[in-house]
């Protein structure tokens, strides 16, 4: 009789429904509920074993032991995602007083500052927030302990439709729940305080600032930080979109392949140990090694998974014990969520134990394509592998990315046979740099190995058919996904026709369900996003975009469609063109004559430029809605002289404390006032 998954891998009885008490508590947030579940469940169990006394009993009893157990573990994970959840305070403890925070990350733009502080005052519950500056100070660091009059915000979402939530990626991905903007002058240092983390990045910033006035170039600067450093920021978006589209985003973040490549490094560098019988040492001397990795780069998932994945490894060889892989994934999975249990909202987290699960379960290169020469069975597992993680995370990708690449084992192979040899050098060039030396050669070197990696995303972004933008997957198609690919599985290894009868099914409410997203897509609408930099306004109609930027800047094409790739996809909108600022555009449906535009049947003003001022106070024009650029300083009492108006629209790319003060300002005058920074897309749908 073939064994279950559960008794291969016994860590799945624990961790698979403590991920569903992690779910459970974002639906019903209390406390009561799963201590009571674990009182319940430690009563049968011991009702269990006092009824299993007899040995007939115990065997009948034996495969229900499994419940109570699970019961512990779901209200175990739910009681630590209460634990860990982000406190909330009151209005009176993060409105009109002093907070004192340490700096634990910070980042810079041209003109602001962004903190991540631990807030620290004693009658305060432990909380993280962010806090945003106009100016920069650029003498902070991380452990200074810095005060600012408090008036913190929940974090916001753009509120923009079919886009990733913002508040949500905040709370679960770095803790933080409320946030501040204020300017750089108000936010006084008092102390320095560091902690061991807050020091590690001090010493990361440093020796990134080190790579950073080397003689590389930017990008292979970049690079060497996010693989050797983890911080990945520093890459700008549209080299990730390129390595992204070609199926290789993976090498662009420091996860377990890199951490893999460097601890195979150090095994290899400590090959003189196994000479004088200490062969488990050097097994120790790596883990430990890749386990101070782990924490010098800042413990994400994933280097977290492969570091805990090789010490079960590690630990098998030293006690002479044989080693499961998903067992060590598993376990893996389990130590993250009980110290983390946010993480399993991350798509960083479930892509990377997805694609390591399915490698683990059928990356195994068949028999009778084993060669005798080494190098081709080193390419027969590359394809495989590559094939396997594509197919495996395809769903995933599309839901989160909204982009397909049909060419990653092409990619993949092209790339990963040279990244080693880049892993090793960048290790090297770290060292000199550190030393305050300059290899020019070193540099030139990696500068062509990046360069190379860079038009291998090029070469298969050009070839035909490489990869599929715009593609929109749904909730409940990633689960039906998963579901088919479940029965599929099972039918190649049962050889039962009804498993495979079972996936057509659900092929065919995967079908159905897409033919009823495609009913229900509106053929032609507008929106007005909410965006931080501009006030973009979308008019689409049939698959047809016209983008207008009233507040006359440049606008980029490709940075637009990256920015609102899931509203693209969703409504299946695959030609876009920029509205010009001094020319009038009609389509149907539609009119363009900026600043005026005719849409939905609205008639549309954007004021923040000078010649939108052609109304007198005489003689006050009509019309339906207000558009409030970045570029409006004057009030809405102006406006109210000039026009006559239904809806004041603020841009989101207003300051907040000018968005608060035209609030204030329409709520005393009655006027109807839509801020885009708080309520999100305003959206007409036809």
């Amino acid at each position: 009789m073939p064994q279950s998954v559960l008794s291969r891998v016994p860590v799945l009885r624990i961790l698979l429904p403590l991920m569903v008490g992690i779910v459970m508590h974002e639906v019903w947030h209390c406390t009561w509920a799963p201590l009571s579940l674990i009182v319940v469940a430690v009563i049968a169990y011991l009702w269990m074993a006092r009824l299993g006394k007899a040995p007939a009993r115990q065997l009948r009893l034996r495969r229900y032991y499994i419940v109570p157990l699970a019961v512990i573990a779901l209200s175990l994970g739910w009681l630590a995602a209460i634990i860990h959840c982000p406190p909330h305070l009151s209005a009176e403890q993060r409105n009109g007083r002093f907070l004192t925070g340490r700096v634990i990350g910070l980042e810079y733009t041209d003109f602001s500052m962004r903190m991540t502080l631990d807030v620290i005052d004693t009658d305060l519950p432990k909380c993280r927030v962010l806090v945003s500056t106009r100016g920069c100070d650029y003498n902070a660091k991380a452990g200074d302990l810095m005060t600012w009059p408090a008036a913190l915000d929940d974090v916001q979402g753009t509120g923009n439709p079919y886009e990733m939530d913002y508040a949500m990626l905040m709370l679960h991905g770095k803790g933080i729940r409320y946030q501040q903007h204020l300017p750089a002058s108000q936010v006084k240092k008092t102390g320095y305080s560091p902690t061991l983390f807050t020091r590690l990045a001090n010493v990361r910033r440093s020796m990134a600032n080190k790579v950073f006035n080397s003689m590389l170039s930017p990008d292979a600067q970049h690079f060497v930080v996010a693989l050797l450093l983890g911080d990945s920021h520093y890459i700008d978006k549209a080299t990730r979109s390129e390595f992204s589209s070609a199926g290789i985003a993976h090498v662009l973040a420091l996860s377990g392949l890199h951490v893999g490549l460097i601890a195979l490094l150090i095994y290899c560098l400590l090959f003189p140990l196994d000479y004088i019988g200490l062969k488990k040492l050097r097994l120790v001397i790596t883990l430990g090694a890749i386990a101070l990795f782990a924490v010098f780069t800042g413990l994400s998932p994933s280097v977290v998974r492969a570091t805990v994945m090789t010490g079960f490894v590690f630990a098998s060889l030293v006690f002479h014990r044989r080693s499961v892989p998903l067992n060590a994934l598993a376990m893996a999975a389990l130590v993250i969520l009980v110290f983390s249990p946010s993480d399993l909202f991350n798509v960083g987290f479930q892509l990377s134990f997805i694609t390591v699960g399915s490698i683990l379960l059928f990356a195994r290169v068949p028999e009778r394509l084993r060669s005798d020469k080494q190098w081709v069975n080193h390419l027969t597992t590359t394809v495989i592998t590559s094939a396997v993680a594509m197919l495996s995370t395809v769903a995933l990708t599309a839901y989160y990315f909204h982009n397909v690449s049909l060419m990653s084992v092409i990619a993949n192979v092209l790339v990963l046979m040279l990244m080693p040899v880049f892993m090793v050098l960048a290790a090297v060039m770290l060292l000199v740099t550190a030393a305050g030396l300059e290899w020019p050669m070193l540099n030139r070197t990696l500068d062509a190995i990046y360069q190379y990696f860079h038009g291998v995303a090029r070469m298969v972004n050009a070839m035909p058919l490489s990869h599929v933008s715009g593609v929109y997957v749904s909730a409940i198609g990633v689960v039906l996904y998963f579901v088919i690919m479940g029965f599929v599985i099972v039918w190649l290894y049962r050889r039962k026709r009804r498993y495979l009868a079972l996936a057509g099914i659900a092929l065919l409410v995967a079908v159905a369900h897409w033919g009823w997203l495609q009913w229900h897509t509106p053929r032609r609408g507008c929106v007005l996003f909410n965006s931080y930099t501009s006030t973009p306004v979308l008019y689409y109609d049939d698959g047809k975009g016209y983008v207008w930027i009233p507040d006359n800047e440049d606008t980029d094409l490709a940075e637009f469609e990256r920015h609102h790739a899931g509203f693209l996809a969703r409504y299946n909108i695959g030609e876009l063109t920029i509205v010009p600022e001094d020319s009038t555009l009609a389509v149907e449906g539609a009119l363009f004559k900026p600043p005026y535009a005719q849409l939905m049947g609205h008639r549309v003003l954007a004021v923040g430029r000078g010649h939108w001022k052609s109304a007198t106070t005489d003689h006050r024009e009509a019309v339906d809605d207000i558009i409030v650029t970045k570029r409006y300083h004057s009030t809405a009492s102006k406006l109210r002289e000039l026009y006559q108006f239904k809806r004041l629209i603020i841009s989101g790319a207003q300051q907040p404390d000018a968005i608060q003060s035209m609030q204030r300002e329409c709520d005393t005058l009655g006027i109807h006032c839509h801020a885009l920074a708080t309520q999100g897309a305003v959206i007409e749908e036809q």
